[in-house]
């Protein structure tokens, strides 16, 4: 039973961060951080003071998401885990309108207190679509220039008709279910690694907001807001799928701690150039 619970601390919203509530196995999870500091809210008492008389940000950028985020288990303390993406980014600016267009260069997760650690395989990372998104970098009242993202979804796993309304599938017969990562299993797979090995194949859904300003001419800083759902289609061993049931996640009560950062960078960067240059680019 205890191998069972230290397993299910694992099986968390891996491109998400947020708020968790149990269900019954093999349902879907929903997690999420909703309130202030999203995109539009009241600004958190950590939110970066904007530098005075940057009017543009168009290039390209070096992007890094991380959602911090709490997972609860029956009668063990609950702990930390961040989830980490990192995007190649060519924006452009007409007036105070935006365009971000991204494209997955890196997505992990940090669990260094966890017996169980989540990792999201290279074919996961690999299989993610690019994003395209609209905001505006405009006048805000006594913050300078606002920089904001409005809400975007991301569905892995599953093909939605709606894919800001319609529910996760929950069984690998569902014929939404795609094999987006091309291993021959339902949905997205994730491995576990530690006191349990194994696999866990799923569907998830987030959206993700970001406001934030721009600190200097060429990094901009802020607050990400998010929310994540995730439904678990199958494991390997079965016996993982029963214990998904036995774990609650939960966004970090301090606010500050899920952020985003953007890094102007040359304009043939690609991937290859971020990864050299990751352990300094965000500091």
């Amino acid at each position: 039973m205890r191998n069972n619970l230290l397993t299910a601390l694992l099986i968390l919203p891996l491109l998400g961060c947020g708020s968790g509530s149990e269900d019954s196995a093999g349902a879907t999870t929903s997690t999420g951080s909703g309130g202030s500091g999203g995109a539009g809210g009241p600004s958190p008492g950590c939110a970066p003071t904007a530098a005075p008389d940057i009017a543009d940000v168009s290039g390209t950028w070096a992007y890094r998401a991380v959602g911090s985020q709490l997972t609860q288990a029956q009668g063990l303390d609950p702990f930390h885990t961040r989830i980490v993406s990192v995007l190649l980014v060519t924006q452009q600016q007409d007036g105070d309108a935006i365009s971000f267009n991204g494209t997955y260069c890196d997505h992990y997760t940090e669990d260094p207190d966890a017996i169980v650690h989540a990792v999201i395989p290279d074919t996961f990372r690999e299989a993610l679509a690019p994003v395209a998104r609209e905001g505006t970098f405009a006048a805000s009242e006594g913050r300078g220039r606002r920089y904001q993202l409005g809400r975007l979804y991301e569905v892995v796993g599953a093909a939605l008709e709606d894919p800001a309304q319609d529910e996760l599938p929950t069984a690998p017969a569902d014929a939404r279910v795609v094999d987006q990562d091309e291993d021959g299993h339902p949905g997205m797979t994730l491995q576990l690694q530690g006191l349990i090995d194994g696999s866990v194949y799923v569907a998830e859904r987030k959206w993700t907001e970001l406001d934030g300003v721009a600190v200097a001419a060429d990094r901009i800083e802020g607050r990400l807001g998010f929310a994540s759902e995730q439904s678990v289609l199958d494991t390997d061993p079965p016996i993982l799928k029963a214990s998904t049931a036995a774990s609650r996640t939960y966004p970090d009560p301090e606010e500050c701690n899920s952020t985003f950062v953007m890094v102007r960078i040359p304009d043939d960067a690609d991937c290859a150039w971020i990864e050299a240059a990751a352990e300094t680019l965000f500091e």
